[in-house]
């Protein structure tokens, strides 16, 4: 129960976190989608109602802070976290090339999915961005995206240990 009232505080912080203070540290050219990387830890370590509600309040909350069109990275984050729940079973997901790789390819499909919808709706060419800003995000959230695992994996242990009292 503690989950859900203290999941939104922490969320919104990361999102504001993410969204200013790693902005203002790669001076706005990179971001590093934290968000995405706990929805991805999400899917391979919680349930699917824990995560699920995770990965909708992240996306929910990238949606209301970045200004797309609204509902983009809701459906985008619950996807991505629904294919890492799917592909948790079949798959040792502990070693850190798979992380690092997965991780990669799911920003870049994040990426490619928002360029499609520019692409059909707004009928706006962003290609060119795409490659300055999605590639240099994905390699950096797939080279940081295994010590973001340690470190949720620390903090889950942290909150399931204080949900045992």
């Amino acid at each position: 129960m503690a989950y859900y009232i203290v999941l939104p505080i922490f969320a919104t912080l990361l999102v504001v976190l993410q969204k200013t203070l790693l902005d203002l540290l790669f001076g706005g050219r990179i971001g590093v989608e934290v968000s995405l990387i706990l929805v991805i830890y999400a899917g391979f370590h919680l349930d699917m109602v824990r995560g699920g509600v995770l990965a909708f309040l992240m996306g929910f909350l990238l949606d209301c802070v970045s200004g797309t069109i609204m509902g983009l990275y809701t459906f985008i984050y619950v996807m991505l976290f629904i294919l890492s729940y799917l592909l948790s079973p079949r798959i040792y997901g502990e070693r850190m090339l798979f992380i690092m790789g997965y991780t990669l390819v799911c920003v870049l499909l994040e990426g490619l999915f928002i360029f499609a919808i520019y692409w059909f709706i707004y009928e706006t060419d962003v290609s060119p961005g795409l490659l300055r800003t999605f590639l240099p995000q994905a390699l950096v959230a797939g080279v940081l995206s295994p010590a973001f695992f340690t470190l949720f994996k620390h903090l889950e242990a942290y909150v399931h240990a204080g949900e045992a009292r």
